[in-house]
């Protein structure tokens, strides 16, 4: 597959709870769950609401325009990034898909991904 990927600079958290804190502009992501609402903000949101980040995730967005049914995708990518032992997170939207990796590995994610 041809696909162009894009690192974006800033450190992103996940983040559950049951009402959101944050302002509608500063949410990237929400998903409802039984257990919590998931909000993905950036740290610098998330730390202004003195929520504790444990763990930082570099977002990668495939630029390239992506199908919601399009067939593969997700296992072409998740299976480029776990023979490097990179955990990756994905979320398709209507556009493109996004990545989530750990921050540290976020530059090596999209070096390995572009080779």
């Amino acid at each position: 597959m041809d696909l162009q990927y894009k690192l974006h600079s800033e450190p992103f958290v996940f983040c559950s709870m049951r009402k959101s804190i944050f302002l509608e502009e500063d949410i990237l992501l929400f998903f409802r769950e039984p257990e919590g609402n998931t909000y993905v903000v950036t740290k610098e949101n998330a730390l202004a609401k003195k929520i504790p980040c444990k763990e930082t995730w570099a977002l990668i967005t495939v630029e390239t325009t992506t199908s919601l049914n399009a067939i593969g995708i997700t296992a072409y990518i998740s299976s480029i990034l776990a023979q490097h032992k990179i955990p990756c997170n994905v979320v398709a939207a209507f556009h493109h898909d996004h990545l989530f990796v750990p921050f540290v590995k976020g530059s090596s994610a999209l070096q390995i991904l572009r080779e």
